[in-house]
């Protein structure tokens, strides 16, 4: 287990973009894979698409993106205390009250024109965006006072992934869930 470790450290020392992008893919393919499970029991087939949205998803948007703003927010949010309380709690907060509604809308946006329905954009981050939310400030605030407190920086977005899973295990169910419009049709 320690040499994998060390490769994988390793590899993030030389290609971290690669490396956080690769950990973001399979983190969200494992978040989709788990949350099939209940429907393939209930005898519905497995939504291949479905997961290659989420791996999408994770690929170009989350890992990419994560490592830049996670990068943004330690070089520029009290960087020479980076650990502090009052940096911690500041960096937790600008990610929850900021950044979690943004990401979370453009992920809804992503999914629905991967699925080929970008007009669906908007009346889906109306509906879900604050369910979502709600939920989501149960899950990450605890998560990321450990984050920026304990974690180091080029290991967040690993962190964040394993934690992901789990998440992503909603995500997705929310994804999946239709719309009231959707209902109606």
């Amino acid at each position: 287990m320690a040499g994998l470790w060390q490769k994988y450290v390793s590899l993030l020392d030389r290609q971290p973009l690669a490396t956080k992008t690769a950990t973001s893919t399979v983190g969200f393919m494992l978040g989709d894979v788990i949350a099939q499970i209940p429907d393939l029991r209930d005898g519905k087939k497995y939504d291949f698409a479905r997961t290659a949205r989420l791996m999408a998803f994770g690929a170009f948007i989350h890992g990419p993106v994560g490592h830049y703003w996670y990068g943004f927010i330690d070089k520029t949010i009290m960087p020479t205390k980076a650990t502090s309380g009052i940096a911690v709690a500041t960096k937790t907060a600008i990610d929850q009250i900021l950044w979690a509604p943004i990401f979370t809308s453009v992920f809804y946006a992503s999914m629905e024109a991967l699925k080929g329905t970008p007009e669906n954009a908007i009346p889906t981050i109306k509906e879900k965006l604050w369910p979502t939310m709600l939920v989501n400030w149960q899950v990450w605030p605890l998560a990321h006072l450990i984050n920026f407190r304990f974690i180091p920086s080029s290991q967040r977005i690993l962190y964040i992934n394993t934690i992901q899973v789990g998440y992503n295990v909603f995500l997705s169910s929310m994804v999946a869930k239709p719309t009231t419009e959707e209902k109606k049709e």
